[in-house]
């Protein structure tokens, strides 16, 4: 620091000032507190750059960092991030497992339906249209088969209670040489006389060679095996209605 020491009563232009300098063990900054003078004559003071630097770290120590609650590992912004992640994950664990077990679905449905269904490049809304026409038709077919099947038990329990009401049946055929009789009749005694049967079969020209009888459950039927001398004089259609009114003589008469 300088100090000025001047006498203005006894100033003498011509002579030079009494001037005393003391200085003290300082070394001064040339740019500490100088004044700086802009164009427009305005002044502004400049600090030195180390105290600018000096008071820029200590607002930089001074901010809130991510580790004091702004948002870090540590802090809660941190934990919601993570929660957030873990969701997204987990939604997507969920997602892939879906997606796997609708394409092991729809690779069962495929091997079910016909191959005439899925021939071809089609896609998958095609394969899934095609299996619901396919499932439709199969319940169609399911209710006629159902229908049939309760036809046929009825008619068969008709059929048992009445087998020994129905009419004594004959069939003939050309066999070998001659012609074979069939007559299917019922467990009646005296149901039909069987040497009426033979009286009819040689007057047509036939002669017996076998005659064989089997049981049927409630049934009777005689195998009637004869031979002829010349089978084109043979009318089996008229054979066959000589045979059944002789077969169901005793039948009718009851």
């Amino acid at each position: 620091m300088f100090t000025l020491q001047q006498n203005e009563d006894f100033v003498d232009h011509d002579h030079p000032c009494l001037i005393s300098f003391q200085q003290e063990d300082h070394t001064p900054d040339l740019y500490e507190h100088v004044p700086i003078v802009d164009g427009k004559g305005k002044s502004s003071i400049r600090y030195p750059e180390s105290s600018t630097r000096k008071r820029g770290g200590d607002r930089q120590r001074n901010k809130p960092g991510l580790g004091d609650g702004g948002g870090g590992d540590g802090g809660p912004g941190g934990d919601g991030d993570n929660d957030q992640m873990q969701k997204k994950m987990f939604h997507r664990e969920i997602e892939r497992q879906r997606r796997q077990e609708m394409t092991k679905l729809y690779a069962s449905l495929r091997d079910l339906l016909p191959l005439e269904l899925i021939k071809g490049t089609r896609s998958i809304s095609d394969h899934m249209n095609q299996a619901v026409h396919y499932i439709k038709q199969m319940e169609e077919n399911v209710k006629e088969l159902s229908a049939k099947r309760d036809q046929l038990k009825k008619f068969s329990n008709t059929n048992e209670n009445s087998t020994n009401n129905l009419p004594n049946t004959v069939s003939v055929s050309f066999c070998n040489e001659g012609v074979q009789i069939s007559i299917n009749s019922c467990l009646i005694e005296e149901g039909f006389m069987l040497s009426g049967v033979f009286n009819t079969l040689v007057e047509q020209g036939l002669n017996v060679t076998s005659c064989s009888l089997t049981k049927v459950k409630d049934r009777l039927i005689h195998s009637i095996q004869t031979e002829a001398s010349d089978l084109a004089l043979i009318d089996l259609s008229m054979l066959q209605q000589r045979l059944s009114l002789v077969a169901n003589a005793r039948t009718n008469f009851d």
